[in-house]
């Protein structure tokens, strides 16, 4: 089934549906090809910025990963996730061992959100160009990532999940629930 702006709008509340509404481009069907972010959706936008803004500050920062200050950009169950995730240590024989904001093992030099495709739930998938590369020099080529976003508290959006496109292409969720599983014997 092909979504409107109609249905999309009316699977995601009275006042944030009323807003998408407004925003969505007039006759444009909510397809799967990424479509530019409504207007209204700038607090979704907001998110995934304001934390690439955080995570390159961070690029010159020793030490174990520490997103405290990132936590309500997350789901409750992808915070936990990473949390988890990034308290494991290479002595514990598992560890994050890429960037999870890039998909990468090198370094962020920013990102751009592309567009937004709705998704069942009220969910929306964010299309997002990184800039990664060695040093100072970000790789011609940006890295794409698939960001599910879910409605939060208060008209805010929050990080549900991150897709990697790359062959193989997997889920963030799906890698660190493998990762954080007790270990086999």
């Amino acid at each position: 089934m092909r979504k409107t702006a109609r249905t999309f709008a009316a699977s995601l509340g009275s006042a944030l549906a009323a807003a998408a509404l407004l925003a969505w481009p007039a006759g444009q069907p909510a397809a799967a090809a990424p479509a530019p972010c409504p207007a209204a959706l700038v607090a979704l936008v907001a998110q995934i910025d304001g934390l690439y803004r955080w995570h390159v500050a961070q690029r010159d920062v020793s030490g174990p990963t520490d997103l405290t200050s990132q936590s309500a950009r997350f789901t409750p169950a992808l915070d936990r996730q990473l949390r988890a995730a990034f308290g494991l240590r290479p002595e514990d024989g598992r560890f994050v061992d890429f960037d999870v904001f890039s998909g990468t093992q090198v370094g962020t030099f920013g990102a751009r959100v592309l567009g937004c495709t709705p998704m069942p739930g009220g969910e929306l998938e964010a299309l997002v160009n990184v800039q990664a590369g060695l040093r100072n020099r970000p790789a011609e080529t940006p890295q794409q990532l698939r960001y599910v976003m879910r409605p939060g508290p208060g008209g805010t959006w929050q990080i549900a999940d991150i897709r990697y496109t790359g062959d193989p292409g997997f889920r963030l969720t799906t890698f660190l629930a493998e990762l954080l599983a007790p270990p086999r014997r």
